[in-house]
C-alpha cells in the first residue's frame, strides 16, 4: 500500500506541470477539445445515417456496431490520456534526459508511460460513457455481463499499458518510435467495427498477433452476452503473459541502452 501511495504523489508530481501547461494555453486547450468533441460527432453522425440505411453491419445490428465503435473510442482515449508519455520518449532518449529518468529513485517504466497525462480527454470521456449506458439499455445486458464488461476493460488497459511498453523498448534499441506509433494507431482503428467484417484471417490477426480483438472486441461481445467464457479466462491468462514479456523486453532494452554520455 505505501508503494502505491508513493507511486500515486509521483504521479502527481509528473503532471501537475502538464496540467498547468494546458491551462495556461486556453485558446489552445478550446480548440483542442471542440476539435476532439466535433470529430467524435461527426463520425457517430455518419455511422448512424449509414447503418439507418443498411440495418446493420455483417450479423450486427446498427446498435450493436454502435457499441462496438463507443467501446473502441473509450479504451483508446484512456489509453491516450494516461500512457501520453510514449509519445514524447524518443526526444527523451536522443536528448538525453533519459538520463537523469535512470538516475532517479523509482521505475523508469512509470515516468516514461505515465509522465504525460492527458487533462483534455477528462472532457470527452463522460459523453462516451452516456453514450454507452444508452446503447447498453437497448441490448439489455445482465448484471454478470456488466461486471465482466467491467473487467474485461480493466483488462484492455492493462493489455494497452503492455503495448505501449513494447513500443518504447524498441524505441530504446531503434530510436524510433513515431513511425511504431502511427503504425499500431492506424491499426487500432480498425477495431472501430466487429473484426468479422474483415474475413476470418486478419480478423484471427488482429485478435491474438495485436491483440486489439481482444482489447475492444471482447468487452463488447461479453456486453452483447456473446462471448463464451473461455474467452474471458483466455483474455485475462494472455494480458498476464503479454504483461510479462514486454516488462522482459523493457529489461532487455535498458540493458542496450547507450546514454547521451557514451
Amino acid at each position: 500500500m505505501k508503494t502505491i501511495t508513493r507511486y500515486l504523489k509521483i504521479w502527481f508530481i509528473l503532471n501537475k506541470k502538464t496540467m498547468l501547461l494546458h491551462f495556461s494555453r486556453k485558446f489552445g486547450f478550446f480548440v483542442f477539445l471542440i476539435g476532439k468533441i466535433l470529430r467524435f460527432i461527426f463520425f457517430i453522425t455518419f455511422l448512424f445515417f449509414i447503418l439507418k440505411k443498411t440495418g446493420g453491419l455483417g450479423t450486427y445490428s446498427s446498435e450493436q456496431v454502435i457499441l462496438f465503435f463507443v467501446v473502441f473510442n473509450l479504451i483508446s482515449i484512456i489509453s491516450q490520456m494516461f500512457f501520453r508519455g510514449v509519445y514524447t520518449f524518443r526526444q527523451m532518449v536522443v536528448s538525453g534526459n533519459f538520463d537523469l529518468v535512470l538516475s532517479k529513485p523509482f521505475d523508469p517504466l512509470f515516468r516514461v508511460v505515465f509522465g504525460g497525462f492527458d487533462f483534455i480527454d477528462l472532457v470527452t470521456i463522460p459523453p462516451l460513457v452516456l453514450v454507452l449506458f444508452f446503447v447498453a439499455q437497448a441490448i439489455n445486458p445482465s448484471f454478470l455481463d456488466v461486471i465482466l464488461f467491467s473487467l474485461l476493460l480493466i483488462n484492455s488497459l492493462f493489455i494497452s499499458f503492455s503495448i505501449h511498453t513494447l513500443i518504447v523498448s524498441f524505441s530504446i534499441i531503434t530510436l524510433e518510435i513515431d513511425h511504431i506509433v502511427m503504425i499500431y494507431r492506424d491499426l487500432e482503428t480498425m477495431a472501430r467495427f466487429p473484426l468479422e467484417i474483415y474475413g476470418p484471417k486478419i480478423a484471427t490477426f488482429l485478435t491474438y498477433f495485436i491483440p486489439l480483438g481482444i482489447m475492444v472486441s471482447f468487452p463488447a461481445k461479453v456486453l452483447m452476452g456473446l462471448l463464451n467464457w473461455r474467452f474471458v479466462l483466455f483474455s485475462f491468462l494472455f494480458a498476464f503473459i503479454f504483461y510479462f514479456v514486454s516488462v522482459k523486453f523493457w529489461n532487455f532494452a535498458l540493458r542496450k541502452y547507450t546514454s547521451a554520455s557514451s
